[in-house]
Order: C-alpha cells, then sequence, then structure tokens
C-alpha cells in the first residue's frame, strides 16, 4: 500500500495498538513434547532497571504478564511482558511493534500427521489446515533460555512478514535487554546459544525413515526432528507452512547433545508452497539454517557469525536457493555449505538435488575454525551456479564419499563460481581430484578476490561469465554476474541493507555534508548547503537537510561544446531510501547545466524529498500542509521558445532563460541532454510563492533533454504546480500528482516531450488545473512550439469544490495530442480552450483530444473568448465532440484513492470497472505514434484491479 507516513519509519519499536485478532487464542500443556534444558544467561553487577514491554491495552487472550530478572552488563533487569507459552491451538497473533516472550517450547499446533487428509479437516494439498502464528512487522520475540524455542507442527503454519523498513525480530532476552538499557550489539560480538531457535515442520518428501520399511518420499517415510520438535516428513511436495519474510533470527542454537542441536531456523519436511525469503539468521550455537528433507525454496539469505556451518541440508532437499550471503566471524565457524544426502544411506531417494545461484560465502582466512567453503558429500546431487567463496582457512571445496564422487561432473556441478581460499581446493586421501572436478564446470575460476566492501564484485570478479539462474530453475530471477549482489549494489544501497543486523558498516555522513549536532527519531542528519562541487551520493541510512538553495555544479552554459570555464559539473547520488528535507521555502535543490542528479529510488525504498515538519511529525494538518520547503529543479541544454535576449532564435544556444525562484539559467540546443535519472522518486509538502509570478514546482524541469530518465515520481501537496516542464525535449512516465495547490501538471516554452500514465487527484481543500498547457504566454507564436503528446492520464477534481478548476486548460499557441484520458469531477469544466493561435491549432489538427472520457458537471467550458481578449469565439463542446472516440458519461472510477474525501465526486478512486462506460472508449495505440510507448488498450492511467504501479512508493492522505 501507498505510505501513509514518513514517520512511522524514522520512529522503528514504535508500539502499536493490539488488535482483535490477538484474541483468537488457546494455549494447552505441550503433553510429550520434551523442554530441553536451559543454559545460564550469565550476569553482571550494579542496581535493578525496569523494564515494561506490556502494550496499551493489555496482554490479548491467550497469553500472560510475566515479570523476569535479566542479568546484564549494567546489572540486573526486571522485564514485564506478556508471555506466549505451551501449545496453540488457536491463530495467535503477535501485534505490529510489540515485544513478546516465548517460554519454554511454543508448539503452534499439534501435529496432524504425514497425510493432508487430516484430524481438522484440510484435505487440499498443501494447505495448512491447523491454527497460524501471525507475527506483525516490527514484532519482536524472545526467549530466555535454550529451552525458549518455536516449532511450527505438521499442518499448522506461521506468518511472519516484516518489511524492509520493520523486519521482525526473534532473539534472545539478553540481546533485547542490551539493546534497551545497556551495551547494545554490533554484529562483531560472540554471544551464541542464548535461546532455542525457530522449528517448521511439514508434510513434504524425504528420505531418511524412522520406519525402515518405509519407501522415501512417501506419507509412510516420516523422522523425529532435533530439539525434541515432533515428526515431519510426507509425500506433499508442494505442503504450505506459511510465510517468512524480513525476519532476523540471533542468538539463538542450543546444543542438546553432539547429534542433537537447536539451528537458528530448521526447515524439516518443508513443502514448495512455504515462503522463505529475506531472513537472516545471526550468531547461531549450530547450523544457520538446515533443510531436512523437502522442497521449500529459499531467497535473499543472510547468515553471519554462525558457529557450525552456516547453510547446511540432509535428508534429501530438493528445494533452491538464490541470493545467499554467508560471513563468518573469527572465533568461531565450520563450513559456509554443508551439503549432504543422507549420512546413514548415502544412495536414499528421494536424493537432495538442489539448485543454488548467486551465493557469496566469506570465512575467516587466518582462522583454524573456519573450515571449508563447501563441503559436498553423502551422496547428494545438485547444481551450483554465479557463486563466489573465499577466504576460508582449510578450504574452498571439499567432496566426499564415493557415492558423491560418482555424481560429480553429471547429477553435481559447480559452474561460473570464483574461488579464492588459503587452497582452493582440498588434499585428502579419498582419491578424489576436487581440482579437477571443479575446473572442468563451465566458467569456474581462480584467482584473488577483488571484492569491494567484503561482499560486492570487484573487476576480477565480474570477469566471470555469469549462467543465466532462470536457465537452472524457472522460479530464479535473472542475474547477469555472479556471487550475492550485483556490480551496482554498493554498502548502503543493496538488497541486504535496511533490515539486516551487523552485516555492513555504519557510513556515517558523506565526505562533501556535515553532521549536525541533533538526531531525528533517532536517526542522524547530515547537512548540504551551498555548491556541490564534486560527486557526492547520499546514503541510505541516513536524513539529509537541505540548507538554503543548494546547487549541484555551477552552469556549465548552454553550448557542451563550448561550456563556460567558470562552471563546474558534478552529480548528485541519491540512494534508495534516502530521505531530504527543507525547512523552509528558501531550501530548495537545483542541478546546474552539465551536471546531473541520479535519484535511485526503487518500488520498496523510493527517495523522499520532504520538510522538516513531516520528518519530524509536527504538521498541523498533514492533509492540507504544503509549501514547507522550495522543492527540486533541473535545469538543462534542451531548446526552448522563451529567449531572455530578445533577438536569439527560440530554440538555439543564445536563447536562454532564468528559472523561477532565482534557479538559474536554462535552455540551448541539444535535444539529447542529460540531466541524469529519476526514478521512484517522491517530493511532498513543498512548493514556495516568491511573489505571483515567481513560484518554485514541485520538480521544474527546466530545459531538459531526453537523455534524462524520469519514471515513477510523485508530487503531493505542492503549494505550487505539481510538476512544471519549461520548454525541453525530456519524456517521463508513471507520474502521480495529488493534493497539489496550483496545476498538477503544467508546460509551457515549448515543451516537445512525450508522457505515459499519468494520475491527478484534487484536494477539496485548495487545487486550480489538472492540466495547464500553454507555448508562450508573451508570444504564442513562438518556436519551437509546445507539441507534446501524453497518453493514459487519469484526472480527477473535487466536483463540489469551487477550488478545483478545470481538467484541461489548453492556451497561448500549444500543439500536442491528448490521447487516451479520463477527466472526471472538476468543479468548471472538464476541458476549455483559449487564445487565437491555440483555436487555429486545434482547427488544423495540430492539437487533438482523443479517445476522451468525461464526466464534470459541465464537460465543455461555455466562457466568452472574446470578452477575455480573443478575436472570436471557440466551441470547446463542437471540438472535443469533433475529436475522435471522445466520450461523455458517469464515471465508474473507484477502489484506491490517494484523497480521503471523494464523498462529492462520481469517482470514488484511480480504478475503472472492468464493465464500465471506461471500457467502451476506442483506445489509440500510442505506440504507433511513438516508439517511447508502451502499447496499451485501455485509457486512463490505471487498467484495472490488478494494476497498481502507483502503490507501495507513493504517499496518500491520512
Amino acid at each position: 500500500m501507498p505510505t501513509k507516513s514518513i514517520t512511522k519509519h524514522l520512529l522503528l519499536g514504535a508500539s502499536c495498538a493490539v488488535i482483535a485478532a490477538c484474541s483468537d487464542a488457546s494455549i494447552s500443556s505441550p503433553g510429550e513434547e520434551n523442554q530441553v534444558p536451559p543454559p545460564s544467561q550469565g550476569g553482571g553487577g550494579g542496581g535493578t532497571q525496569s523494564l515494561n514491554l506490556i502494550p496499551a491495552g493489555g496482554c490479548p487472550t491467550g497469553t500472560a504478564s510475566q515479570t523476569t530478572t535479566v542479568s546484564y552488563s549494567g546489572g540486573d533487569a526486571d522485564v514485564t511482558a506478556c508471555r506466549v507459552t505451551g501449545t496453540l491451538t488457536q491463530n495467535v497473533t503477535i501485534p505490529a511493534g510489540e515485544t513478546f516472550f516465548i517460554s519454554g517450547p511454543v508448539f503452534v499446533g499439534q501435529d496432524d500427521g504425514a497425510s493432508t487428509a487430516s484430524t481438522s479437516g484440510t484435505t487440499t494439498a498443501g494447505a495448512p489446515g491447523g491454527p497460524t502464528l501471525t507475527i506483525e512487522e516490527g514484532a519482536t520475540l524472545v526467549g530466555e533460555s535454550g529451552g525458549d524455542y518455536i516449532v511450527i507442527t505438521r499442518g499448522s503454519s506461521i506468518d511472519a512478514e516484516g518489511t524492509s523498513t520493520d523486519p521482525i525480530v526473534m532473539t534472545s532476552a539478553l540481546d533485547l535487554v542490551e539493546q534497551r538499557l545497556g551495551a547494545p550489539r554490533t554484529g562483531s560480538d560472540t554471544a551464541r546459544g542464548e535461546w532455542g531457535g525457530l522449528v517448521i515442520n511439514g508434510r513434504a518428501p524425504i528420505n531418511a525413515c524412522i520406519d525402515g520399511t518405509a519407501t522415501g518420499g512417501t506419507e509412510d517415510c516420516q523422522k523425529s526432528g532435533e530439539g525434541s520438535s515432533g515428526l515431519f516428513g510426507g509425500g506433499t511436495a508442494d505442503d504450505n507452512s506459511g510465510t517468512l519474510r524480513y525476519v532476523q533470527v540471533k542468538y539463538a542454537g542450543f546444543r542438546v547433545n553432539n547429534e542433537d542441536e537447536l539451528n537458528g531456523i530448521a526447515f524439516q519436511g518443508v513443502g514448495s508452497d512455504t515462503t522463505a525469503e529475506f531472513i537472516q539468521v545471526h550468531n547461531n550455537q549450530d547450523d544457520g539454517i538446515e533443510m531436512f528433507g523437502g522442497t521449500v525454496d529459499l531467497r535473499n539469505i543472510v547468515l553471519t557469525g554462525i558457529a557450525d556451518d552456516s547453510m547446511d541440508y540432509t535428508d534429501g532437499w530438493v528445494g533452491s536457493a538464490q541470493f545467499v550471503l554467508v560471513r563468518q566471524l573469527p572465533d568461531d565457524g565450520d563450513q559456509g555449505f554443508e551439503f549432504d544426502n543422507n549420512g546413514d544411506d548415502n544412495t536414499a531417494l528421494p536424493r537432495s538435488n538442489p539448485r543454488i545461484s548467486n551465493f557469496t560465502l566469506v570465512g575467516q582466512r587466518d582462522s583454524s575454525s573456519s573450515d571449508f567453503g563447501m563441503l559436498l558429500r553423502e551422496g547428494t546431487a545438485g547444481d551450483l551456479v554465479n557463486g563466489v567463496v573465499v577466504d576460508f582457512n582449510d578450504a574452498c571445496l571439499d567432496v566426499d564419499q564415493p557415492e558423491t564422487h560418482g555424481l560429480a561432473g553429471s547429477d553435481l556441478t559447480i559452474r561460473s563460481t570464483f574461488f579464492d581460499c588459503n587452497a582452493n581446493f582440498e588434499d585428502d586421501d579419498d582419491g578424489f581430484d576436487e581440482a579437477a572436478f571443479f575446473n572442468a564446470g563451465a566458467n569456474n575460476t581462480t584467482g584473488a578476490n577483488s571484492l569491494a566492501g567484503q561482499f560486492f564484485p570487484g573487476p576480477n570478479e565480474q570477469a566471470v561469465t555469469a549462467i543465466d539462474p532462470t536457465t537452472v530453475d524457472a522460479g530464479f530471477s535473472a542475474a547477469d554476474y555472479i556471487g550475492a549482489f550485483s556490480p551496482s549494489e554498493t554498502v548502503s544501497s543493496n538488497w541486504a541493507a535496511g533490515w539486516t543486523f551487523g552485516l555492513f558498516p555504519d557510513p556515517g555522513c558523506p565526505a562533501g555534508t556535515t553532521e549536525a549536532a541533533d538526531t531525528i527519531g533517532g536517526q542522524r542528519v547530515c547537512q548540504i548547503e551551498g555548491n556541490i562541487t564534486s560527486d557526492l551520493t547520499l546514503t541510505g541510512g541516513n536524513l539529509y537537510e537541505i540548507i538554503g538553495p543548494v546547487f549541484v555544479g555551477v552552469d556549465r552554459g548552454a553550448d557542451p561544446a563550448n561550456p563556460e570555464p567558470s562552471g563546474i559539473e558534478a552529480s548528485l547520488t541519491i540512494e534508495p531510501g534516502a530521505t531530504l528535507f527543507g525547512s523552509a521555502g528558501s531550501d530548495y535543490l537545483v542541478v546546474a547545466r552539465g551536471s546531473q542528479i541520479f535519484s535511485n529510488g526503487t518500488a520498496n525504498q523510493p527517495v523522499i524529498m520532504t520538510s522538516r515538519a513531516d520528518v519530524e511529525g509536527t504538521q498541523a494538518d498533514p492533509n492540507t500542509s504544503r509549501g514547507e520547503w522550495g522543492g527540486l529543479v533541473i535545469n538543462g541544454r534542451a531548446p526552448i521558445n522563451a529567449c531572455i535576449d530578445g533577438t536569439a532564435t527560440g530554440g538555439s544556444v543564445d536563447c536562454e532563460k532564468s528559472g523561477e525562484g532565482s534557479s538559474g539559467l536554462f535552455g540551448g540546443a541539444t535535444a539529447d541532454d542529460d540531466s541524469g535519472a529519476i526514478n521512484y522518486t517522491r517530493v511532498q509538502y513543498a512548493g514556495f510563492r516568491v511573489n505571483n509570478e515567481d513560484e518554485l514546482n514541485g520538480i521544474a524541469f527546466q530545459g531538459v533533454g531526453t537523455g534524462t530518465e524520469v519514471d515513477f515520481i510523485q508530487v503531493h501537496n505542492n503549494q505550487d504546480d505539481g510538476v512544471e516542464f519549461f520548454g525541453g525535449t525530456v519524456n517521463a512516465k508513471h507520474i502521480v500528482l495529488t493534493g497539489n495547490a496550483d496545476d498538477s501538471l503544467d508546460y509551457t516554452d515549448g515543451w516537445t516531450g512525450n508522457v505515459q500514465y499519468v494520475i491527478v487527484q484534487h484536494a477539496a481543500d485548495d487545487a486550480d488545473q489538472g492540466f495547464e498547457f500553454d507555448s508562450n504566454g508573451d508570444d504564442n507564436s513562438a518556436e519551437p512550439f509546445s507539441n507534446p503528446t501524453i497518453s493514459n492520464f487519469t484526472l480527477i477534481g473535487q466536483r463540489a469544490s469551487s477550488a478545483s478548476d478545470l481538467g484541461m486548460l489548453l492556451r497561448e499557441g500549444t500543439k500536442g495530442d491528448l490521447i487516451n484520458g479520463i477527466v472526471v469531477d472538476f468543479n468548471d469544466a472538464g476541458a476549455d480552450v483559449d487564445n487565437d493561435l491555440t483555436f487555429t491549432h486545434a482547427n488544423n489538427d495540430e492539437l487533438q483530444v482523443r479517445s476522451v472520457f468525461f464526466d464534470n458537471p459541465e464537460n465543455f467550458n461555455t466562457d466568452d473568448d472574446v470578452a477575455d481578449g480573443d478575436s472570436s469565439q471557440f466551441d470547446e463542446a463542437a471540438f472535443f465532440s469533433g475529436e475522435a472516440n471522445n466520450t461523455t458519461g458517469t464515471t465508474s472510477l473507484a477502489g484506491f484513492s490517494f484523497i480521503t474525501d471523494m464523498s462529492n465526486n462520481n469517482a470514488k478512486g484511480v480504478v475503472p470497472d472492468a464493465a464500465g462506460p471506461e471500457a467502451g472508449v476506442t483506445v489509440i495505440d500510442p505506440s504507433t505514434i511513438d516508439p517511447f510507448f508502451d502499447s496499451v488498450d485501455y485509457i486512463g492511467a490505471v487498467e484495472d484491479a490488478n494494476d497498481d504501479w502507483f502503490q507501495g512508493w507513493t504517499l496518500q492522505q491520512q
């Protein structure tokens, strides 16, 4: 869903209200399951502190408040929290942001057997029938000892869905107290085994059967899990045990004996319909993650500081894994990968045979505890591709047992993998030549690694030819690189950043910024002011304050072949998830001609440019707040038609103009000028009125060229226009303009670009036009004329608000082609055309409006053009009705809305009904006009309820 407030992401760990689902819980005795005896927590000295973690509404039904004393570095702490214990026989929810303790082994459900025809009545293959443990984003589960662990039984499920900014954390009481009261851990600590861990039992096939007469992979083949965690296995390959997404498991793992230990997460017979992605296991006493048979697929896995094997499998696992990162600590660690089929019977079927792609395994070269990067043994098959294995003390690779040797090169392969260890290949006396096996694999390489920032591929890794992972497993994502990270990812911008613990160093404030004395919401503030005269990257994890007008570079002039010698070229790169803010209208960002901006947001981590009041959460009313800082201005060298030199020819290097808000000169003759890229970027609460004729827009594209990439941008609650193009040629897709006080999308000065997919929604308190399109207000005949093509737009006004003027105002000599649109609920009219030269262009088909649906109180304006200064009266109704495929009717728009109050509108949201009148409008294929456009068969910015490009990265009213 779109984001409702930035404050939530800055105040992680804030308490959330207990929701009603928590009352759907029942606790009973765990029965015959045996509790593992706990180890000691250790102790400290000093006084006793108190830590109250009870939610505002109290402990939900099925849980109980209890106080325990935890000894930590600062003394003792009395911790009061809600506790979950015993066997859960009904659904239980851990609310977002809350901290709950678990006591003893907590079993979710009672084992429902190997068959999906279960006692609970479930008969659909793969579907759970028992209770579900739901853990909401930002929640924390805490165990006090090795005897505290969670088991998901067969037929039951877990739904643990954190987010990239609010992961779920499962950790120890000691870690929790140190984080809150003592000395927070950093990721280099050596604490382990402070609680049990997480076990998931499923009904997917395994090959290790407690019944010696059973056939592997059938319902008769079951096994008893480690740590008295119950039975697992069955014959349901697509068994579904729920979801783990954005989850940390820290400081777990308890050794019952040498053969029976609790892993961080044990996937025991877990099926392929289970989701397991974006998971970190940190400092586990035993293995990090182990698959005991089953078919589950893993994605985006981080395993750090594991004392035994970081990733392990046995008992016939046939799933897949992509994007796996392993980092060992110096004090303890065995294998990076330890991969087995069946230790008792190497030939057991179904044979372990996973597909694993894009892994980076980093050992400790000087530590004797760092054994092998990959130990392949006990009859395993598998296909391992696109790997990086470095710095293991013993060797990068060892292959053991004759059964495994016999599969090597056929059913067991390693391809496109880079090795750099003390010894790349184990030299034991088993008669198998690991080096020959590895060197025979396609694209395998040994050498000195060039990893940057510990994990990111350098030139030596990038030189290895990658295997297309989609040819290995249809479920893999395409990747043309080896290792867990792509060459374009950095320490502060990668798939593991933001939600993992202790993996990346604190980047601090980048050089070129200054750290402020105070933080906001616990986040560091880095200040930017003046001119940026060298390349600057704003990394994630900080807030960035814009102080005064900040210029990227110094203007290099209109002609790139003869740049101004006093100018300076620079670039500003903004990494995903970074937030910039200003405190007043005088705080704004300008990109000078010859310089560039790269705002590299993503759908999950947009770049946000906003106000201090928004960041601090001090706005009186976010729904009506505007003009709290300046905005973003980009100056380019593309052609314009408004020249400060009255003798200059429009579109030439002599035709330049001074930008609004003292933002500098723009314009030139370079149609393909490149000012960088703006992707998944929000500009909110901006816009500053210098005077009635000089105002800062949310984003001003001033003479910007086609070499600039613009895709997925939102301007929300701007005091002036949302987006305005001042000449230039820049193209854009996926524009969202919401709650803007002046015109939502505006152009002038000879803009000739293309735009596809535009959503405009007016707020009731303040707005003007949806589209206000001009060529040149001082000289309507100035060339080059504004002449864009715009396709797939949805413009929604406020039917009962006098502030919501016209859907489209076309004037001052503009040309253009506007197609496949929806224009509804504008108070004045759906469309108006002004000025004599605009009338001429409309009558000559140089200004066209086609395949557009109108539903407004008055669809076409009936103003007196002669009284307004034009020489003739223009008949808007005749023009629009005479254009191809235009239609009027009652809109069906409903569903998602950026604006909360749509009560007086016919349109209640931005999504058309599949059977609504909009679907009956004949569509013009925009790709036949210009290859920039996507081919579409619908009008409006949104196709249907399944089209959600505008959600997840945007801001909506609260």
